[in-house]
């Protein structure tokens, strides 16, 4: 296919309608996104509503808590300046420019705020425009990424380009890679033109997205005034320093980082536990690389009416049925996660199933 081609294809997928129906077999709870796919495990009705109950004060402490760590972040390394400092407040920045998407990725759900518009506009505008994003555009591909994963019309394949014309893995996404490959893969998306090419699709996409007048006015209202803002207080320097360097860097590494636990080199004995792994991070990794309990994924994949805040108690329910210990593939780190996408750690899912843990001893939620 031609690049002028592709680009065609591209803008209509954008600007075609964004599926709205339930279209999986036998929905516990009715949700646009749930998968065709069959899922195993069906809980009881009653314990997912339960679990799927919006709790908007938390939607905000999150975000305000990732808020006022950027703030201190860019506070003290300007006060502090130190090249070693400022390396830190890049890590740290990019993976809440991360978080901020990630909590703009519930929004995409329908599952930040209950009001729909209200959903669509606060996370726009605390979340997903700041990113270069929107709530629109995530939901055009993310909707079906759930409803069709690893089927030819996921949306991963459009937004992430894992597969070629011909449905095959793009080199990129092909697993296990040695250790080196792993890394060159993750050190070529961090070093900023992956993350410049992020920034304009998402400035560009999100104009070509059906939405409603409103939103886009507000859009464009939200751009200029920090446009003017940046010009008036002349702080273009420290845009480029503390919002597009951390973005385009360790922000896009710790995406990568993410999907590859995700999706990548998954084995199972049943199929339908094969198309997603969860990873339950390390605290220092829950900062890093998985923050907002993302790592729970294939909890999320089967019940996307829950709430992030809600996945470790999913995740617990989950893990006291029997075909759900003996065949989900769940991982206790990201190295561990990682560790199964290089050769030398590519070893059979039975052999490394001893990992989970029982039932009483699950971890606790990892948000904070």
């Amino acid at each position: 296919m031609s690049r002028f081609a592709r680009i065609n294809k591209i803008i209509a997928f954008l600007r075609s309608e964004i599926p709205t129906e339930d279209i999986s077999a036998n929905p516990v709870v009715k949700h646009p996104h749930n998968t065709a796919r069959s899922v195993p495990e069906r809980l009881p009705p009653a314990k997912i509503k339960e679990l799927s109950k919006l709790e908007p004060a938390r939607a905000f402490a999150a975000t305000a808590e990732e808020w006022l760590g950027i703030f201190a972040a860019i506070g003290l390394c300007a006060y502090f300046w130190h090249p070693l400092l400022y390396a830190l407040a890049v890590m740290f920045i990019g993976s809440r420019q991360h978080a901020l998407l990630i909590l703009g990725h519930d929004a995409s759900h329908y599952r930040y705020l209950p009001k729909r518009w209200q959903n669509d506009l606060f996370a726009n505008l605390f979340l997903m425009w700041p990113t270069f994003a929107s709530v629109e555009g995530f939901r055009k591909f993310h909707a079906t990424h759930h409803q069709y994963t690893n089927l030819p019309d996921d949306g991963n394949r459009h937004i992430w380009h894992t597969h070629d014309a011909a449905g095959e893995l793009a080199p990129d996404w092909q697993f296990p890679k040695t250790r080196t490959g792993l890394a060159i893969v993750l050190l070529r998306r961090a070093l900023f033109l992956t993350g410049l090419f992020w920034i304009v699709r998402g400035l560009v996409g999100s104009f070509l997205i059906p939405s409603p007048n409103w939103m886009t006015a507000a859009r464009i209202g939200f751009y200029a005034s920090i446009v003017v803002a940046l010009t008036y207080f002349n702080a273009w320097s420290a845009f480029l320093l503390y919002r597009i360097v951390p973005y385009c860097t360790w922000h896009i590494a710790a995406q990568y980082m993410r999907l590859i636990c995700e999706h990548s080199a998954v084995e199972s004995d049943e199929e339908e536990y094969s198309i997603t792994r969860s990873t339950v991070p390390t605290r220092l990794e829950s900062i890093f690389i998985l923050p907002r309990n993302v790592g729970y994924h294939i909890e999320h994949h089967w019940y996307p009416s829950v709430p992030w805040y809600r996945l470790p108690e999913l995740h617990q329910a989950l893990m006291e049925r029997n075909g759900f210990r003996a065949h989900a593939v769940v991982r206790r780190s990201v190295i561990a996660s990682l560790g199964e996408c290089v050769q030398a750690g590519h070893i059979s899912a039975g052999a490394q199933r001893n990992e989970l843990q029982p039932a009483g001893a699950l971890d606790s939620p990892r948000s904070r």
